[in-house]
């Protein structure tokens, strides 16, 4: 999936390649569009209920220009919503995870794949009927866990987490399976979670 708000390419390291891109279900914008549907609707029938003609002022106009203004606002706001969400996304690469979000000011964090110390999947019953779960990542060196929020087909993107973790526990410890995996940090504790 590609990287919409600004490619992931520059930031890779040597040899280091994108696995999989994933942003936040879709289901996030639901409460934001029923927002921006009240904060359109209400005004405009406000506006509506207003005669034409206060006193002897024909106010028609105004009530146009104040639709229009209403309009503008919540669209502009319901944009950056949308904008906000397509651009905060969860990038997983051979060498790390990469957590970036913002529209016009970036932050991006990055946990490396080799510390990462247990992974969990939480899907409470009203994100399984979207398809959606958190994935919860704790690694060495980090206060707390890092919580990735409504990730569509979280037991997938668990799944090619932990496989990268093992394909880079391969390249980066070569031959730790001949010494008895003595070499090599411990595998994380993964977990699905759940009832």
């Amino acid at each position: 999936m590609p990287h919409h708000c600004g490619s992931m390419a520059p930031h890779l390291l040597s040899g280091e390649t994108v696995v999989t891109t994933e942003r936040q279900h879709v289901a996030v914008l639901v409460p934001v569009t029923l927002v921006a549907l009240i904060c359109l609707g209400v005004p405009l029938v406000l506006i509506q209920l207003v005669p034409h003609q206060v006193g002897s002022t024909n106010v028609s106009g105004a009530k146009v220009i104040a639709d229009a203004v209403v309009a503008v606002v919540v669209a502009a706001w319901y944009l950056l919503r949308v904008l906000r969400w397509r651009c905060q996304t969860y990038t997983l690469t051979t060498h790390r995870i990469v957590l970036a979000r913002g529209v016009v000011s970036r932050v991006t964090e990055s946990i490396a794949l080799d510390r990462i110390q247990d992974t969990v999947v939480r899907r409470p019953l009203a994100d399984r009927l979207i398809g959606a779960g958190s994935v919860e990542i704790q690694s060495a060196g980090r206060d707390g866990t890092e919580v990735l929020r409504l990730v569509p087909k979280p037991d997938r993107f668990y799944t090619q987490i932990l496989q990268a973790i093992e394909d880079y526990r391969v390249i980066a410890y070569p031959g730790a399976a001949e010494q008895g995996e003595r070499a090599a940090p411990p595998a994380p504790q993964g977990s699905a979670g759940g009832v």
